[in-house]
């Protein structure tokens, strides 16, 4: 009897193990593989070498009760990875309709084919869940992916039928201030995807972008109307928190190598090679009331970690472009 009731009690631990609820960066951080072809740093993913992306990616998570997300976003930040963890995350753990939305049809084919494809075959979880696009009837064409529980379609903002068909629980809309101010005579092609979601309890929309001119940017109008997030990372110094801003960078006049941060509490100014620890410690905060539905997201690429986009080269193209 004793070794019966052994068996049913580790039968019943598999069982909740296998049921365990994952966030976005749980999932990334325990399956998700980044290719050669397509990650200048492949291997397992780390949601620690961009440790700011945590929030983003939960927010975007099964379990938490937000229904947009809008991420505000400069170069350099791996934000394409961020997209590809959450798509990669509704397949395998939280499956449903899924619609993924490029500025045009092209870019949503290569995105199909340069970053997707690579995706389900690095990743053993997707590989399981979608079939080779080489197999006949798999259900993996360029514009869509069929797994268990669910179907992901591409398309792209130009595409008014695409936009307009199947309803979604997940909406993926990618560069929102490349998209068209009107398709093929049928409105903003945001407001149509988002549509498909609407008989959705517990929908999930992602918007993404970097942002283009001010007052006319469609993510910086989303971030505005949304609770408005931004990164605070201790000052070195002092500790406080606080946010960086491009006002903050000081170097000598023509020389971008001596590049470093002021603080502007205590005035102190610490050099880039802070940065691994500043991340690390960071924390995303609310700046505004909004909606109680609308996270919104704000980084400039002053975060890129250390090896990407550095505050030296950030002050070259401002040198290089502030007269145009």
């Amino acid at each position: 009897m004793s070794a019966a009731i052994d068996e049913l009690l580790e039968e019943s631990l598999v069982s909740l193990r296998f049921e365990k609820q994952l966030t976005v960066s749980e999932w990334a951080d325990e399956h998700r593989m980044l290719s050669s072809r397509a990650s200048s740093e492949p291997g397992p993913w780390r949601t620690d070498r961009t440790p700011y992306l945590r929030g983003i990616m939960d927010a975007l998570s099964a379990s938490d009760p937000i229904q947009r997300v809008v991420f505000m976003k400069g170069a350099q930040l791996g934000a394409t990875e961020c997209g590809s963890n959450w798509l990669g995350y509704v397949v395998d753990h939280a499956p449903g309709p899924l619609l993924a939305v490029q500025p045009t049809v092209e870019l949503s084919k290569r995105l199909s084919k340069q970053r997707l494809q690579t995706m389900i075959e690095e990743t053993p979880r997707l590989r399981e869940k979608i079939a080779s696009s080489r197999s006949r009837d798999s259900g993996n064409t360029l514009f869509s992916k069929e797994f268990p529980g669910g179907m992901m379609l591409l398309t792209g903002a130009n595409s008014a039928v695409g936009l307009r068909s199947t309803p979604c629980r997940y909406i993926f809309l990618d560069e929102i201030d490349a998209f068209p101010s009107d398709v093929e005579g049928e409105g903003d092609p945001c407001s149509l995807a988002e549509r498909r979601s609407t008989t959705f309890a517990r929908r999930k929309i992602f918007m993404a972008s970097t942002p283009t001119i001010k007052d006319y940017s469609r993510i910086e109008t989303e971030f505005l109307l949304s609770d408005q997030r931004r990164y605070h990372v201790p000052c070195p110094n002092c500790g406080v928190m606080d946010w960086l801003k491009w006002s903050q960078l000081k170097f000598e006049e023509g020389k971008p190598s001596t590049v470093k941060y002021e603080c502007e509490h205590c005035k102190q100014k610490f050099t880039e090679s802070n940065k691994t620890q500043l991340l690390s410690d960071g924390q995303w905060i609310a700046t505004a009331e909004g909606d109680g539905k609308t996270a919104g997201f704000h980084l400039s690429s002053l975060y890129s970690p250390l090896g990407w986009k550095s505050w030296e080269e950030i002050c070259e193209d401002f040198l290089k472009s502030k007269h145009d």
